[in-house]
């Protein structure tokens, strides 16, 4: 493709790819400089040693091939890739879901609920991307520019008519939603993760916030039981359906009854009134159900769907994943911050009739500022815990678990670095009655250990521990 059909500029240089990453180069691609902890600045003379056709960037570099000078690399790579692919988002009708927690159940269930009214959908989020029967693992939570339209291309050749993609606060402020417009968004709530990025709980809070106060949704479905989530829907441009229980809402559930089966309310959409079952339990998936109802009403989904599509997800991969041995209940999931933590440990005491033994760790070189908080909070909410290893990345397992023993007041724990023998361990002290809680890496099939991607899935673990005694 020529140049000057993929960025704005009079260069008619053909242009075979698009990369931002000199190591994945190929003769004829187009390289874009992004700025942040690494300046791609820097690697744009090894780009063009690989045989990169043109170079984008936000300063003169004078390396002997046709340079477009930008002032924002990161939103021009977003729009080139569109660009490139065809603008295979114009052949899409897209949902997007932010917030801290709850994004990937809430995708899912807006998922089955636009099927079970007959359309054809595409899912893309934390765990997997899958369309048209393909099933992929996600390296992020929202894709890079180069893979995102990639899999739009993909998707709307195949016939999907709706996207519902997980946005991630990152995604946002790294500009890789540039240029999207969206059928419906959804705020779920705000509260502490990725300060090792965003530094300051305002700055994270303004990146979620910008996706609904940019102009590029045509709808919004918003969390009013949530500080941020009113501020949205005060500022919101788009028409919003609001949900919660605490405030007045569009959307709003009473009679809520929990088991380890799951849960069961009575939803009250702008007045159509119906029973919800839901296959998994806790006060925090009656707010994913109820988000993904007030999606779908943004859509003009009848409730009827609406109901029908929220009761056929019977498991979400990673989230509250229950797998029973013959020893003791066990419950498998995602949650990786202390509100995450805080509402599943909440839902299973609804319901448990022994103890509570978690096992869970925090991931190395990210928000160091989380980890005494999930140590306090996992200490105080469950009867005994287990700290481990998540993925320790490049940092010292033992240095992760000091940072969550800073935050522990009482004795009601102990350490087991090694992942599968602090598994091992909490299973040993189990009773029949009591439930082991396994959080932190839910469907994640790896453990990332000194830049090494390891296989392993705790469920898949327990699972083959066969009595897990």
């Amino acid at each position: 493709m020529q140049l000057n059909k993929v960025i704005r500029c009079d260069f008619k240089t053909e242009v075979t790819s698009i990369s931002f990453d000199s190591r994945t180069v190929r003769p004829g691609a187009l390289f874009f400089c992004l700025e942040g902890a690494v300046d791609g600045h820097d690697f744009a003379f090894q780009a063009v040693l690989k045989g990169a056709a043109a170079i984008v960037s936000s300063r003169p570099l004078g390396l002997g091939v046709p340079e477009i000078i930008v002032k924002d690399t990161r939103a021009e790579l977003a729009r080139a890739c569109a660009a490139f692919w065809g603008h295979p988002e114009k052949r899409l009708k897209l949902v997007a879901v932010t917030g801290t927690n709850g994004k990937t159940t809430t995708t899912f269930v807006i998922k089955s609920i636009l099927e079970d009214a007959g359309h054809t959908v595409g899912i893309i989020g934390t765990a997997f991307v899958e369309y048209c029967g393909k099933k992929f693992p996600s390296d992020l939570t929202t894709p890079d520019p180069t893979d995102l339209y990639k899999i739009f291309a993909e998707m709307a050749d195949c016939g999907v008519e709706y996207v519902i993609m997980e946005a991630s606060a990152h995604a946002i402020a790294l500009r890789k939603l540039e240029g999207l417009t969206f059928s419906a968004a959804a705020f779920t709530n705000l509260t502490r993760d990725h300060l090792d990025f965003f530094k300051t709980m305002e700055s994270y809070a303004a990146a979620k916030k910008s996706l609904f106060t940019g102009g590029h949704i045509l709808a919004a479905a918003v969390n009013v039981d949530d500080e941020l989530g009113r501020e949205i829907a005060l500022e919101c441009p788009a028409p919003v359906v609001s949900y919660g229980c605490r405030y007045p809402a569009d959307a709003f559930a009473i009679d809520l009854r929990m088991s380890i089966g799951g849960l069961r309310y009575v939803l009250n959409l702008s007045d159509d009134v119906a029973e919800v079952k839901f296959n998994l339990p806790g006060r925090f998936n009656m707010y994913n159900t109820l988000c993904a109802a007030a999606v779908a009403k943004a859509l003009n989904i009848p409730i009827r769907h609406i109901v029908r599509g929220i009761r056929s997800v019977t498991r979400v991969e990673g989230r509250f994943d229950v797998v029973f041995t013959s020893g003791c209940g066990v419950i498998i999931d995602f949650a990786h911050t202390d509100d995450g933590l805080r509402n599943v440990l909440g839902a299973v005491r609804e319901f448990v009739t022994g103890r509570i033994i978690t096992v869970f760790g925090c991931g190395g070189n990210r928000d160091r500022t989380k980890r005494p908080i999930m140590g306090r909070t996992v200490c105080e909410m469950s009867d005994y815990a287990v700290i481990t290893s998540d993925n320790p990345r490049y940092e010292d397992p033992m240095e992760i678990i000091a940072d969550i023993k800073s935050g522990i007041t009482g004795d009601n724990y102990e350490v087991q670095p090694d992942r599968k023998k602090a598994i091992i361990r909490a299973l040993e002290l189990a009773g029949k009655d009591d439930i082991v809680v396994i959080a932190g890496k839910g469907a994640e099939r790896y453990q990332e250990i000194k830049g090494v991607k390891y296989e392993y899935n705790d469920e898949e673990f327990v699972l083959g521990l066969g009595d897990g005694k």
